[in-house]
């Protein structure tokens, strides 16, 4: 008889990533796997049950209207799992309770017949939006009523939470839920142009705070802290509840803000050829003008600092703020990935962390001090272009030395700044002599060169083609070594793996840029964030509307995460800020970056989050290669997965498809 042999989960504050194996090649009869939440109380007793959501019906079905069943109608034809409902609600834009006590309970199902113990189908309803009324779920074709193959099996005990001292992560919802997205705000019976960018604005807005998640109540909570003073260095300020968060509390702010954004005049004349002068600042202007009327206001005790680097190829990339008690000690910093606009906080894939440590809130005062010191020249107007605007000899210099931080258990964090490079500018990437690498850089391929058994990352854009960076390393790492799991996910088109660059060919014809959506060889598979629609992918996939009009921009995934083998508590590494892992960060940007070794809580949770969205975009990438291939030979050799119709296979034959390899490593 065949049984579930192990059962893993890992969760941060907002999804679980479960995994299981089985003790033989396959479940005879195996119509997939019944999966239930079992929440616990304090003495480990089970208080509540739910099965998990589930959309894909079974081929001879369909759910047109996408409406929510669960594992007992339609299992999980998987050996791993996506709980992207333990905190958002299946049915409406609503999140759960945090700080839950959860396990999972997983059997195999097959075709109900004597002598199996029937599943018992668990209804799901929804309340419509204009009735208001009690809607039961329904879908299309003869129900196939399910029994169990196998004995339950059970992972271990989850704590839902953001707090994993010293430590509070958070990570936000962005708009990767695209397809519950589309339906949630069609429910008025349509969708309105900027619909969705006007929810996203919008202070209190239902949508908004639910893509959100924790990470607006965390940065709230941190500017309530009691006495002391906030002194803060960020790139992005455009949001309306996160720059009033700032004028709130602008008596104790000390505040570096960076340019960001750049486009034509529109007040001046245009030249000869109808081209405008160029503008800087385009996108924090409003917030500055805002705070600088604060500032000249003596009796405010609010400092601002300009930090204008306008089209030199810097920019000041930090997101942080430090507080520090009322007698001038650090105790708290918030860092990571999230920039201060509506895009950022609710609109992109992106994490947020504080760190309530005094060593490490230390060390980044003692760098924004090095920043506040390092004042650039302002060109004058602020939004001209600043020729020269460079970062600082002695910034760079000291900030060539990393701090090291002892943290409690074994765990421990080094804390990294850039620019770190001399020079004016990064060495080219292709040439006869290559660059070192930056220090910051030297550290996290060390590291990622003792990895045993998985890489796993998030990036935005560290460099093009992904060289000299995070990416190269992880690939040429898992081409060398077929048993590690490189798993990745990478949102712009021109830092993918493979990516060529347009170019002339001798007949004097443009070859137009080209970047793969996939690269999969062995135990690498890195994707490229990929939204589409059944045009673009030459047809229709089940029951899936893929019609995914609501991304918005380039930077849909904006994390900069690495994790590396998140599974030993005592190796396990994670690093995060916002550094985007390469080269040019190091030498160019004011940026952050801390690696935490042996915090496996951490680790486990920063991988949930990259499995979680790297899972999201991996069919759509795959989609996307399949029909790119048929259209651009030069794509050709790029392996994918076999095509998928969309509906949960009637036989045991999907085993044969399966993966086990992400489910062996993490049950391992």
């Amino acid at each position: 008889m065949a049984d579930i042999s192990k059962a893993v989960a890992i969760a941060n504050n907002e999804v679980a990533y479960l995994a299981w194996d089985i003790d033989t090649t396959a479940v005879p009869g195996c119509l997939g796997f019944h999966i239930v939440r079992e929440y616990l109380d304090a003495n480990d007793e089970v208080t509540e049950e739910r099965p998990l959501a589930s959309y894909v019906a079974f081929k001879g079905q369909r759910n047109p209207d996408w409406q929510a069943q669960n594992t007992s109608v339609w299992p999980v034809q998987k050996f791993n799992w996506r709980d992207l409902t333990l905190r958002k609600r299946r049915n409406e834009a609503k999140r759960r309770p945090d700080n839950e006590r959860v396990r999972y309970r997983i059997r195999a199902v097959g075709k109900m017949k004597a002598g199996l113990d029937p599943v018992e189908v668990v209804p799901e309803s929804h309340r419509d939006f204009k009735t208001r009324q009690i809607v039961q779920h329904t879908y299309e074709g003869q129900p196939i009523p399910l029994g169990y193959l196998t004995p339950a099996a059970y992972t271990n005990i989850l704590d839902v939470t953001t707090k994993r001292p010293p430590f509070t992560s958070s990570f936000t919802n962005g708009i990767l839920s695209t397809q519950f997205l589309a339906n949630v705000l069609n429910e008025d019976g349509t969708i309105s142009p900027n619909e969705l960018e006007d929810h996203l604005r919008r202070p209190g807005d239902w949508l908004r705070n639910y893509l959100a998640g924790d990470v607006l109540p965390i940065l709230q909570d941190f500017f309530a802290k009691a006495g002391g003073r906030f002194h803060g260095a960020l790139y992005e300020l455009e949001d309306e509840e996160l720059l009033k968060l700032l004028t709130d509390n602008a008596s104790r702010l000390d505040l570096i803000l960076s340019d960001a954004g750049s486009g034509e005049d529109a007040d001046a004349e245009p030249n000869e050829k109808g081209n405008r002068p160029k503008i800087y600042d385009t996108r924090n202007a409003p917030a500055r003008a805002a705070l600088q009327a604060i500032a000249e206001t003596r009796a405010s005790g609010f400092t601002l600092q300009n930090r204008m680097f306008n089209g030199t190829g810097h920019i000041g990339h930090n997101k942080f703020v430090v507080w520090l008690d009322e007698s001038g000690t650090p105790r708290s910093v918030l860092t990571g990935s999230t920039n201060w606009t509506w895009s950022g906080i609710a609109g992109q894939s992106n994490n947020c962390v504080r760190i309530d440590d005094d060593a490490i809130a230390g060390a980044f005062f003692q760098y924004w001090t090095r920043l506040k010191a390092d004042a650039l020249a302002l060109p004058d107007p602020l939004n001209a272009k600043n020729r020269g605007a460079n970062q600082g000899d002695t910034l760079k210099k000291t900030n060539r030395t990393p701090v090291r931080v002892p943290l409690a258990d074994g765990v421990s964090a080094e804390i990294w700044f850039s620019p770190n490079m001399p020079g004016k500018q990064q060495p080219p990437a292709k040439s006869a002599k290559p660059a070192l690498p930056p220090p910051d850089m030297d550290r996290l391929f060390s590291l990622l060169r003792k990895a045993e058994k998985a890489i796993f990352f998030l990036v935005f854009m560290p460099s093009r083609g992904g060289v000299n960076s995070v990416v190269s390393e992880a690939i040429a790492l898992g081409l060398k070594d077929t048993s590690l799991n490189v798993v990745g996910a990478i949102s712009d088109s021109q830092a993918m793996w493979g990516y060529e660059p347009s170019q002339e060919l001798p007949n004097g014809k443009k070859l137009p840029a080209w970047s793969p959506h996939v690269f999969q060889q062995a135990g690498i598979s890195v994707i490229r964030a990929t939204a589409l629609t059944d045009r673009e992918i030459g047809r229709a996939v089940g029951d899936f509307k893929n019609d995914e009009t609501l991304t918005l921009g380039r930077a849909i995934i904006h994390d900069k995460v690495l994790v590396i083998d998140p599974m030993d508590p005592e190796k396990c590494v994670v690093a995060f800020g916002s550094h985007n892992f390469g080269y040019k960060a190091s030498y160019s940007n004011d940026e952050n970056l801390v690696i935490v070794e042996g915090h496996a809580a951490l680790a486990q949770a920063y991988a949930a989050h990259v499995l979680d969205v790297y899972d999201h975009y991996r069919f759509r990438a795959t989609e996307a290669e399949i029909t790119a291939q048929a259209k651009k030979p030069r794509a050709a050799g790029v392996k994918s997965d076999p095509r998928w119709d969309g509906f949960l296979d009637t036989t045991d034959e999907w085993q044969k498809r399966a993966s086990h390899r992400m489910s062996a490593y993490l049950t391992g």
